[in-house]
C-alpha cells in the first residue's frame, strides 16, 4: 500500500486544484461577506496544502524507493491541473478581462500541448519528455503567482494590485512559452 502513496498524493493535488478553484468561485459569488471570507480562506488553505504536496509526493517516492514512470507522468499533470484551475477561476472572477484571459489561455494551451507530447512521446523517446529545469521554475513561479491574491487579502485592496498581479501572470505566460521549446524540439526530431 505504501508504494502507491506518492501517486495518491499527486492525484489528490489535482483534485484539490479543482476543489479549491470551485471554493474560490463560491467565495466570489457569495451573498454574505462571512461566507465569502470562509470560502476564500478554505480555498487558500487547499491551495497551500496542494502546492506543498508537490514537494511531498517526490520526497515520498524517493524515501520509499518507489519512483515510477507513472508518477513522473502524473506529477506535472497534477501541477497543471492545480494552477490551471485556479487561474481559470481568477479569470472568471475578473469577468474574462482580456488582460488576464490572454496569458491564462497561453498557459493552458502550452500545458495541453506539452502534456499531449508527453503522452504521445514515451513510445518514441521517454527521456526527451522529462520535466526540464525551466519547466520546474515555471511551475514554482506559477504557484507563487496563484498564491499572491491570497497573500494580499486582508493587507491591501486587491483591485489596486490587479494589473501588477496580471503582469506576473504575463511573466508566467512568457516563461511557459520558453519552457515549451525543448519539448517542441524533441517532438519535431
Amino acid at each position: 500500500m505504501l508504494h502507491h502513496l506518492p501517486n495518491l498524493v499527486t492525484i489528490l493535488r489535482a483534485i484539490g486544484g479543482i476543489a479549491g478553484a470551485w471554493l474560490l468561485l463560491q467565495s466570489a459569488g457569495a451573498a454574505l461577506e462571512e461566507a465569502a471570507v470562509f470560502y476564500a480562506i478554505l480555498s487558500g488553505a487547499v491551495f497551500v496544502a496542494a502546492a506543498l504536496s508537490d514537494w511531498l509526493d517526490g520526497w515520498l517516492a524517493r524515501r520509499l524507493g518507489v519512483q515510477t514512470a507513472l508518477g513522473a507522468l502524473l506529477d506535472p499533470i497534477a501541477d497543471k491541473v492545480l494552477t490551471g484551475a485556479y487561474l481559470v477561476a481568477y479569470t472568471l472572477i475578473a469577468g474574462g478581462n482580456p488582460a488576464l484571459a490572454i496569458p491564462v489561455g497561453i498557459i493552458l494551451l502550452r500545458d495541453v500541448i506539452v502534456t499531449g507530447l508527453r503522452l504521445a512521446g514515451p513510445a518514441r523517446d521517454s527521456a526527451a519528455y522529462t520535466v526540464t529545469g525551466d519547466a520546474k521554475a515555471k511551475t514554482a513561479l506559477t504557484m507563487i503567482v496563484v498564491a499572491v491574491p491570497f497573500a494580499l487579502a486582508g493587507f491591501a485592496d486587491i483591485a489596486d494590485w490587479f494589473y501588477v498581479w496580471v503582469g506576473g501572470v504575463w511573466l508566467v505566460a512568457a516563461l511557459t512559452v520558453w519552457s515549451a521549446i525543448p519539448y517542441l524540439r524533441s517532438a519535431f526530431r
